[in-house]
């Protein structure tokens, strides 16, 4: 676990210290002003990943099937999180990292958060994935499929930075999480089946789509409408499309404020 830890660290700060090598301090800066927002937004996945963890421990020697239902109902709430934020904040780049950094951090940094941004999805899966894989006691493997992940860290941004900096870092993140969301996925099918990503998350990729669409019409007319909006339009499209089965329903539903419950219940 130690191990996995420092090459988590390595994988998600390595780009920077190669940046800094081979772009200068400057670009460093305007990049890492980026990352803050990431980092910001990557506490959603580290608190319901510790939330889930004691049961998804219990249910992998005692439980497999639950733990299969729990680990693809987390996953689908992350992404289904995950999509419309990275959508909202591809708008809004520029304005985050003026509050956060200023105008000297602009155009790098807004340009570097509008792409790298797209990695959470996919980060957000791996986040819960890593602990699912660590309670299933596949803690050796799990350092093998982050060994690779860092390995093509390494190697792709030092193919890439001398010649697209800040930006190869950025869309490097995406791949890097992709890679990542490979080796994970391997050890998943061992030990509890696939998971069939394809028919359980088409329906947060289509009301993503569309609300990227209202979005582009919108924005350049009213882009403070379209910011109030989105939210709005994106769960309006989502639950038209029935994202959860009956069994997740069941699930869920309990937790929901009253108000809300007798809207979902079926009258």
């Amino acid at each position: 676990l130690m191990i996995i830890h420092l090459l988590q660290t390595i994988f998600f700060k390595i780009d920077v210290v190669l940046m800094e090598a081979i772009n200068g301090n400057a670009v460093v800066g305007q990049y890492s002003t980026a990352y803050k927002w990431l980092d910001a937004l990557n506490i959603i996945p580290a608190f319901l990943t510790m939330a889930l963890l004691p049961i998804m421990a219990r249910q992998a020697h005692e439980d497999r099937d639950g733990l299969r239902r729990n680990y693809g109902l987390a996953v689908k709430l992350l992404v289904m999180t995950a999509l419309p934020v990275a959508v909202v904040t591809t708008f809004i780049g520029e304005p985050l990292i003026r509050v956060l950094g200023g105008e000297e951090y602009l155009p790098a940094g807004g340009v570097a958060l509008q792409l790298m941004i797209w990695s959470i999805p996919i980060g957000w899966i791996n986040s819960v994935t890593n602990y699912v894989i660590v309670a299933l006691d596949r803690q050796r493997t799990l350092t093998l499929a982050f060994l690779a992940g860092v390995t093509f860290n390494i190697v792709t941004n030092l193919i890439f930075l001398p010649g697209y900096s800040y930006k190869a870092a950025a869309i490097i993140t995406i791949f890097s999480e992709g890679a990542l969301f490979i080796g994970f996925g391997l050890i998943i099918r061992q030990e509890i089946g696939g998971m069939a990503w394809a028919k359980a998350l088409w329906r947060p990729v289509v009301a993503t789509l569309i609300l990227l669409g209202v979005m582009l019409l919108i924005w350049p007319v009213a882009p403070l409408i379209g910011l109030m909006l989105s939210p709005g339009i994106y769960a309006m499209v989502l639950f038209g499309l029935r994202p959860f089965n009956s069994e997740e329903m069941a699930r869920i539903t309990p937790l929901l404020p009253g108000r809300i419950r007798r809207w979902v219940l079926p009258k």
